[in-house]
């Protein structure tokens, strides 16, 4: 607490409370107090109706809450306010509710009964990690794959190294992948990928191998409602120089859908041919055991598919940090880059001679 009350350079935290329990709400908006400006709202409703309104630091619901649920809200709350740390309170100290709050994209959640230090404790924290964030420029990301394990096999990598970095990370897969297996199958696989990810994970349910540019429009529709709903600033997809029918549809999708989004990469797939040429290199040591794992959440797959043995993965990995000076490395084709922020440090190009470039889009 003392880092932001004695901060000169900081204004003071803004923090919006949604709680409908009015005890508990002026308790808690009375510690809260003591080292932030507080806003309290009795309903989510109302609390979506102010969001857009100031530059937020926390926001904190009870996640049960009339009309709406908690959960809910912090859904909507984050497509408004990327940025804020979000805080859930339950009375239920237990798994599903602590992951029903983190799919729900909240930050932490506390149970109730609160004491005065343990709320500070965690709001202070919170607020820390909202400015930092905002100093660094948090990115969204959103990852789009034909099929489930297409875009962990291509950039998870790149995306742990997103979500270690604070950046909000989803992905979206436009077909159950049912040539590869029962949909009900790889959709649980698909949703115990994302939580190793850290990522909200959306499912369009168009059909496998049945993807279309003469049927581009449906594509372009899946595509766009998720870009308007989670206001990306870089996109990864497939890339065109891919044998498969279904990538080099989404690849096309994905160029019109997220046209006006800054930043967009195309990664690798197995099925990807020598014309594939990535002119930058994501350097993923620390999170390439990390991605294994993450590709061993499709097990139906990786008895099967040779190109999903951990020692395929690493190899491949390993190929490509040639172009670098990380030991594994997944390489990308640029199709835009905006906002380029260098540091040597963290992405290497396939140009000896131009300037390296940060990886976790900051």
């Amino acid at each position: 607490m003392d880092s932001l009350e004695n901060d000169p350079k900081r204004a003071e935290p803004r923090i919006l409370l949604v709680e409908d329990d009015k005890v508990f709400a002026a308790v808690a908006t009375q510690i809260l107090r003591s080292f932030a400006e507080v806003q309290w709202e009795a309903s989510a409703e109302a609390a979506l109706a102010v969001l857009s309104n100031e530059d937020w630091d926390l926001v904190i619901s009870d996640v049960n809450l009339p009309a709406m649920n908690g959960l809910e809200f912090a859904r909507q709350a984050r497509r408004i306010c990327p940025f804020a740390a979000i805080l859930i309170l339950t009375g239920n100290a237990n798994v599903e509710t602590a992951i029903g709050a983190l799919r729900a994209d909240a930050d932490d959640f506390l149970t109730k009964p609160l004491d005065a230090t343990a709320l500070t404790s965690k709001a202070t924290e919170m607020i820390a990690l909202t400015r930092t964030c905002k100093s660094k420029g948090r990115a969204v990301v959103l990852a789009i794959g034909a099929h489930p394990d297409d875009v962990e096999i291509g950039c998870a990598g790149a995306l742990l190294r997103h979500a270690a970095h604070g950046d909000r990370v989803n992905i979206l897969t436009l077909t159950g992948g049912e040539s590869g297996g029962p949909v009900s199958e790889r959709i649980t696989e698909s949703q115990r990928a994302a939580e190793l990810l850290g990522a909200r994970l959306f499912l369009s349910g168009l059909s496998d191998t049945s993807l279309s540019v003469s049927d581009g429009g449906v594509m372009i529709g899946a595509i766009e409602t998720v870009i308007a709903e989670t206001q990306p600033n870089i996109v990864y997809t497939h890339s065109c120089n891919d044998v498969h029918q279904d990538h080099r549809s989404v690849h096309h999708a994905t160029l019109v859908a997220a046209r006006r989004v800054p930043r967009v990469y195309c990664y690798q797939a197995p099925s990807a041919n020598i014309d594939f040429r990535p002119t930058r290199f994501i350097g993923v040591d620390e999170w390439m055991e990390r991605k294994l794992e993450v590709i061993d959440a499709y097990k139906t797959q990786v008895k099967i598919r040779s190109y999903l043995q951990a020692d395929f993965l690493q190899a491949t990995a390993r190929y490509w940090s040639r172009f670098g000076t990380s030991r594994y490395a997944e390489p990308l084709e640029v199709i835009r880059d905006n906002e380029v922020t260098h540091d040597v440090s963290e992405t290497s190009s396939a140009q000896p001679n131009t300037a390296e470039v940060q990886a976790h889009a900051s």
